[in-house]
């Protein structure tokens, strides 16, 4: 028999009952498959729940969408759109098919690490997983008035495209053009036809891969495993953490709880995140909803959550970002996303692409993300009892809305996290100059100690100055209640000015300065606002003959942005780099400063570019524990502050031989400090 995940005794148990087909077929897999085959109910990752997915080592994957409909009150039209006979009228709702074929997709996109790289250099990859619609209450009469109309109305149109043309009624050119539009529709209608499953027809249901096939080789088995049944989690694993007072009281989980904590850079309000997650679900044993604006934090919270000192599993968090979470549940609630043609532009005309990029995303986002009624009269999968939100600061007041209105239970608790000083997309504040967001979360708490950085660490200074300097007329200053004045300056705090057209130039420094002090490579970060730059800035890193240095990106490289075949790709591979973005990875890190947002690393290199905001200059600036180097542009509107607080960076040191031509020389009768290594 075929292992079910969860068994079926708790799959009936569950806050979500199976449908009356969603058992049926579960009771028919389990006695179909051998013991080698895992069958899981409805698996939570990252806000997708497709209703079945069957899997097997060598074998590949099935994901199977159950619908009890009754077929007789649907219609299909001839763009293949689905519509349903409701008391009002017609409806349009989304195909099942499209929804199937959006978690296979995401599987590739988003969730499994390294899959779509993999699938780009193997075009028979994405035939690894297969996906059918199993109609419970459908028929052979059914589904032949649904889709064998269009079959054949789009055969004859076929036919008589090509009379047209034997007859030179039509040219070649526009024969062609016909004949590739019908026969891709007609392949659309037979795909869906052939992928439907019946009660008669289980048989049917087949892995896509033969036993011998070692496409899916057991890392990729693994890594479907780790997302569709991790491991538990057991208190062994964690670590004793020391709270203090305030955070020891904000992590203490509450029923109808609605909170709002802020605090200063390296505050630990992560670490209360975490906290309070776990002790939510020891409170109710329900799922806790973590969400971010950023989509590298994720793995980083998973990490905080690990090192809490208690028995879960980790099935019981469900860790995505605002944008994945809500196209989720667009996706599990059966709502189409419709795009329109004109923002569909795909072409090499790069300049035009960017901006229909740009009003294509301010579309979706005043149609789906930020449109309050856009879940209205829909089915949402599943509320939760305990939503977390980080990065509250990159929140729009809609988005909270929309999560608290649509996805919280009615006594669930809801807390919010956020540092206004972090607002790079310039939020609006309220009159506290505090993040603003909806009414109903009362004061802000604040975090007011600091536990990034080192006893004796000066970034704590540089930060206060640098805040009273650019920020104060918008924001109230951090004042941090663990800094003592006095302490002298330790580890590297320097600046240099960089060219933007010599990258080369930029990472011979950051090597050397790298080895003079000998960092180890998982200590070093580097950060700016521009990914252009960085990507250009890793590929110097990594193939320069004078070093070759292995990095871990939060983009993708520059080999794929600009490979005819894979820059199509790049802004899909961009996001899974996001997504599996590891601060602990053992190499040097490049990251956009929008990505880097919640990290922190020992040694920061700071590219910063002249039409950078102050929120951006210190977002950077607080990544650093206890090391920094700025690197700013000819020009800098930044150059005297940093002049005056920092050291300028000086290579000409007995111990290496001079760079000729520098481009690191500072302004004329500018004062020169060495660098201590």
């Amino acid at each position: 028999m075929a292992i079910l995940i969860p068994n079926l005794e708790t799959a009936k148990a569950a806050k979500q009952k199976p449908t009356e087909g969603e058992l049926f077929l579960l009771e028919h897999l389990e006695t179909r498959f051998g013991k080698e085959v895992e069958v899981y109910f409805q698996p939570c990752f990252n806000g997708d729940r497709p209703d079945i997915v069957l899997m097997s080592p060598n074998l590949g994957v099935i994901i199977i969408e159950v619908k009890d409909w009754n077929l007789d009150l649907y219609s299909i039209d001839h763009s293949n759109k689905w519509w349903v006979n409701t008391a009002s009228g017609q409806q349009q709702t989304k195909s099942p098919f499209q929804q199937v074929f959006a978690y296979k997709t995401n599987f590739f996109n988003i969730h499994v690490n390294g899959l779509l790289e993999k699938n780009l250099k193997n075009d028979s990859f994405f035939g690894k997983i297969k996906t059918y619609v199993y109609f419970h209450r459908g028929d052979e009469g059914a589904i032949k008035r649904l889709y064998q109309p269009h079959i054949d109305r789009l055969r004859e149109q076929s036919q008589a495209n090509v009379v047209a043309l034997k007859s030179k009624h039509l040219a070649f050119e526009e024969y062609d053009r016909t004949r590739i539009f019908l026969d891709r529709s007609r392949r659309k209608f037979e795909r869906d036809k052939s992928f439907t499953i019946l009660g008669n027809r289980l048989q049917n249901i087949c892995f896509p891969l033969a036993g011998k096939n070692n496409v899916f080789d057991a890392a990729v088995y693994d890594e479907f495993k780790r997302l569709l049944d991790p491991p538990r989690h057991y208190a062994s694993q964690g670590k004793l953490i020391r709270y203090s007072d305030e955070q020891g009281k904000l992590i203490q989980s509450a029923a109808n709880a609605r909170t709002k904590v802020c605090g200063i850079a390296g505050s630990g309000k992560t670490v209360v995140l975490a906290g309070r997650a776990v002790n939510a679900h020891k409170r109710h044993g329900e799922q806790v909803l973590i969400l971010t604006f950023n989509i590298t934090l994720g793995s980083y919270i998973h990490d905080k959550i690990s090192e809490v000192r208690e028995d879960f599993p980790w099935t019981c968090f469900e860790i995505s970002h605002y944008h994945r979470f809500i196209t989720g549940a667009l996706n599990n609630s059966g709502i189409e996303i419709k795009i329109p043609e004109s923002l569909q532009y795909n072409s090499e005309d790069f300049a035009a692409a960017k901006r229909i990029a740009k009003e294509r995303a301010r579309y979706l986002d005043e149609n789906y993300y930020s449109n309050t009624n856009v879940f209205k009269g829909a089915e949402v999968g599943g509320k939760y009892n305990t939503i977390l939100i980080d990065e509250i600061q990159d929140y729009k007041a809609e988005w909270i809305e929309i999560i608290r209105s649509c996805f919280l239970e009615p006594d669930g608790e809801m807390v919010l996290f956020g540092d206004e000083k972090q607002n790079i997309y310039k939020r609006a504040l309220d009159q506290g100059r505090r993040s603003k967001v909806v009414e109903g979360f009362g004061n802000w708490t604040t975090l007011t100690k600091s536990f990034r950085y080192a006893a004796k660490s000066p970034i704590i200074p540089l930060i206060e100055a640098f805040q009273k300097h650019y920020m104060l007329s918008d924001y109230e200053q951090d004042v941090d209640e663990s800094f003592q004045l006095g302490l002298t300056n330790v580890g590297i705090q320097t600046w240099c000015t960089f060219d933007i057209d010599d990258l080369s130039r930029v990472a011979a420094t950051i090597i050397l300065l790298a080895k003079r002090n000998r960092f180890h490579p998982n200590d070093i970060s580097i950060i700016s606002s521009q990914e252009a730059l960085l990507r250009k800035l890793d590929y110097e890193l990594r193939t320069s003959d004078a070093h070759k240095e292995r990095t871990l990106c939060s983009f993708s490289s520059h080999e794929v942005s600009t490979h005819n075949k894979y820059s199509k790709s790049s802004v899909q591979i961009s996001r899974a780099k996001k997504i599996g973005f590891n601060l602990n990875s053992g190499v040097m890190k490049l990251s956009s400063t929008h990505s880097f947002k919640g990290f922190e690393s020992p040694l920061i290199f700071l590219l910063i570019n002249n039409d950078d905001s102050p929120e951006m200059v210190l977002t950077g600036m607080t990544r650093a524990k206890e090391n920094l180097m700025v690197m700013l542009e000819p020009g800098s509107p930044y150059m005297d502050f940093f002049r005056n607080h920092l050291n300028l960076l000086d290579l000409n040191t007995p111990t290496a031989p001079p760079l000729k031509g520098s481009a690191y020389a500072g302004p004329a009768g500018a004062e020169t400090a060495y660098f201590k290594i």
